[in-house]
């Protein structure tokens, strides 16, 4: 049932997304039936009524200069009472957290719903009297449970303020103490706006944008847009969004709208950097594991003190796996940009109990803490200090989630181990922590971007871990074109966040996006910008589409002055869509701007030899050994060329060169083929014995290289008749050794 309810929203969405108004009513009034509400089904009734005069009155030809506001208004009235629908269906069958809470709470009276939000704020208050006597009283019960409820009101119930809305403002504002669980509500309110859109409900998260605390409005606006992606093809329908939306300008900067954008859409790689750290990362460091602590000394680590001195053997650690270094190195350095890199090591750690309160999952980590402290009562190590701790709560290394992952696993782990890790986590932590001290010094703006950082990938956890996420319809699962999207046009006016997200899609290789995006901006502009045209065409070239590559390095040699760059690029699409001529022509305008250009002078001769010029293409080839004699693949194109050109002493002597370094299994045929045209037939059999026992080879390749090169022995006097002999003969010879 379920998967039929959901097939059919998508269905009538997608058509009141292209105006196909008549189509989605009518499988409105299927899709009704099955609810057996009167009310509903009389709703769609009048709003059927109310389209049909307002086709008659436009065909009959009424002028009305309101009738455009008059059909944006009922769009929106008929994608509300869609919503509808599908809630009363989903209500009755749907399974799994969200509307199993629906159902319980329904059930209630108004007192007992009332009295969720007022009991929540009587035991607020309490132990906010208490904690002011006492910083080191534990977290009450009565509030825990309390906190507990809310959430869950507020998370599933679309009418959850219906009736008590000053008592819900209390709730999300009130005293900057209560600024965690403020954080918390702001989750359950995204994700009631997730599962079922409602005007009032967004109107509050708008509102939540303003808010003074920064941990309570990033996590608004952070959530807001997720809302707004998902949701943006109605909402140019519904009163007052344009103006909410431009409104965030003057509360979020355009650099500050970007980064979030950016951290959103950046989630698309913790798959593959889990994968990573899973596939390639952990099991190299599992087997360079006891040659490390050789080489460290590990097992004496604890038995003696420090010295200063720096151990030589340090550098060399990663010697067996230079690699693995570079790997590292890279993740090093995607952290530092804000990738999720822990993903994988956290994934198993959110089996605690307190991850069993689904609010849990949203909150954030702040010190003091009293669930800290009941989770390390027991502890005496470095783990309970309290300044490593305020450190760990003020670092964006892990989010908010994984801090606790990481508290709630320290009573588990064996004293020796804690020892150490508490040591390394708190020198790590609290050298992260300087380092971003100093970087918010530079930019004042960075500490707010940890938080709404920390705080998607909080968001990811739940969404990608949670037990019940089945009851949650994953944002992350998105494709994030936010280019498409109208909501974007109205952040950030003049600053192009499509382009910049381009710029960013772009850096990570992400070519097909990329190309998407400044197609966009190329069909906008009269005059094209010509780093645009030429990062488009490049993004054509990586995706193998070569002919829209060429045309857009074309246009951007007609908007913009010659470059060098660009000319090649040119030439190589020629070279990869079959056409030497062309290619050797760019390249010619290529070196005459830059004469002794390495590549340039490669690729004209990689064109000449395409072409069979290649005595043309052996100058070339001998230009570049010249100026660049560390080059040693320019070996083999002259040995190749020396050979049609039937130069065979010198093809020898160049085709003995790279056998002496790296040897392929072409260097070893090209051998065989060079002194069979010298006529030495029983060096030729061992050079093509040597070709075919290549560990990147066998006799089948051999024979099909073998049988396009004939041509060339025949040209240079092999008799057509020796060749099935000597193929016969390597196979004689094959088996016997």
């Amino acid at each position: 049932m379920n998967g039929s309810v959901q097939k059919k929203q998508k269905q009538i969405y997608t058509l009141l997304d292209k105006k196909r108004v008549k189509e989605s009513l009518d499988q409105l009034s299927e899709l009704v039936k099955e609810t057996h509400s009167s009310d509903l089904i009389d709703g769609l009734y009048q709003l059927e009524m109310t389209y049909k005069s307002l086709l008659r009155y436009t065909v009959e030809g009424f002028t009305d200069p309101e009738r455009q506001q008059v059909y944006n208004h009922l769009l929106a009235d008929i994608y509300t009472l869609a919503d509808k629908i599908v809630d009363a269906l989903y209500l009755r069958t749907g399974g799994g957290w969200l509307f199993d809470a629906r159902r319980y709470l329904n059930s209630l009276s108004t007192e007992e719903l009332d009295s969720v939000v007022q009991t929540y704020l009587q035991e607020g208050d309490k132990y906010m009297v208490a904690y002011t006597v006492d910083p080191d009283i534990p977290f009450p019960y009565q509030l825990e449970k309390s906190l507990d409820r809310l959430f869950e009101m507020i998370a599933a119930l679309p009418d959850f303020a219906k009736g008590r809305e000053d008592n819900i403002r209390s709730v999300f504002w009130g005293d900057d103490f209560y600024w965690p669980w403020q954080s918390v509500m702001v989750s359950a309110l995204t994700l009631n706006l997730l599962a079922t859109f409602n005007r009032d409900n967004l109107s509050l998260l708008f509102d939540l944008c303003e808010h003074t605390n920064p941990q309570v409005r990033l996590r608004a606006f952070t959530g807001l847009i997720f809302v707004l992606y998902k949701y943006d093809s109605r909402l140019p329908y519904e009163q007052g969004v344009k103006e909410r939306i431009s409104k965030l300008n003057d509360i979020f900067s355009p650099e500050m709208i970007q980064t979030i954008l950016i951290q959103i859409v950046r989630t698309r790689e913790t798959e593959k950097l889990t994968k990573k750290m899973n596939e390639e990362i952990l099991p190299e460091v599992a087997r360079i594991q006891p040659n490390l602590r050789r080489k460290l000394d590990l097992d004496n680590l604890l038995g003696d003190v420090f010295s200063e001195d720096k151990n030589p053997d340090w550098e060399d650690i990663f010697s067996d796996s230079p690699e693995l270094m570079d790997k590292l190195e890279e993740l090093s350095r995607m952290q530092m940009e804000g990738a999720d890199l822990f993903m994988s090591t956290f994934r198993m750690l959110k089996n605690f109990p307190f991850f069993n309160d689904i609010y849990h999952w949203f909150l954030p980590f702040y010190y003091p803490n009293p669930i800290v402290r009941e989770a390390l009562k027991d502890e005496a190590g470095p783990f309970n200090d309290s300044e490593m701790l305020r450190s760990m709560a003020d670092s964006g290394v892990l989010c908010n989630s994984d801090k606790y992952s990481l508290i709630m696993s320290i009573s588990q782990m064996p004293a020796m181990q804690k020892e150490m890790m508490g040591r390394m986590f708190g020198s790590e932590i609290e050298a992260m922590r300087e380092l971003q001290k100093s970087d918010e010094l530079v930019d004042p703006q960075k500490k707010i971007l940890y938080i709404s950082n920390q705080y998607v990938q909080d968001l990811y956890r739940f969404f990608k871990l949670h037990p019940q996420r089945q009851s949650f319809d994953d944002p992350f699962s998105w494709p994030f074109d936010f280019h498409n999207k109208w909501f974007l046009s109205l952040l950030a006016p003049g600053h192009n966040l499509s382009l910049k997200l381009a710029e960013y899609l772009f850096s990570k290789n992400d070519f097909e996006e990329a190309a998407a995006v400044y197609l966009k901006e190329v069909e906008k502009e009269q005059i094209p910008d010509v780093q645009v045209l030429q990062k488009l065409a490049f993004s054509f070239q990586q995706l193998g589409d070569y002919e829209k590559a060429l045309n857009y390095y074309q246009q951007a040699e007609l908007y913009g002055d010659v470059q060098v760059w660009n000319l090649k690029k040119i030439a190589l699409c020629y070279r990869y869509l079959k056409n030497p001529n062309k290619a050797l022509e760019y390249y010619k305008l290529a070196e005459q701007q830059k004469p002794d250009d390495l590549h340039t002078q490669v690729s004209i001769g990689h064109c000449l030899l395409e072409l069979k010029r290649y005595d043309e293409a052996l100058k070339y080839y001998f230009k570049v050994e010249y100026l660049a004699p560390d080059n040693h693949r320019v070996w083999r194109p002259i040995a190749w060329c020396c050979l049609m050109e039937g130069k065979l002493e010198q093809a020898q002597k160049y085709g003995l060169k790279p056998i002496e370094e790296n040897p392929t299994p072409h260097d070893f045929m090209n051998m065989g083929h060079i002194v069979w045209c010298m006529g030495q037939r029983k060096e030729a059999l061992e050079w093509y014995l040597k070709s075919i026992r290549h560990k990147d080879f066998s006799l089948k390749e051999f024979v099909d290289a073998f049988e396009e090169d004939k041509e060339i022995l025949f040209k240079h006097g092999v008799e057509p008749t020796d060749v099935p002999i000597m193929l016969d003969q390597l196979r004689y010879y094959l088996e016997e050794n």
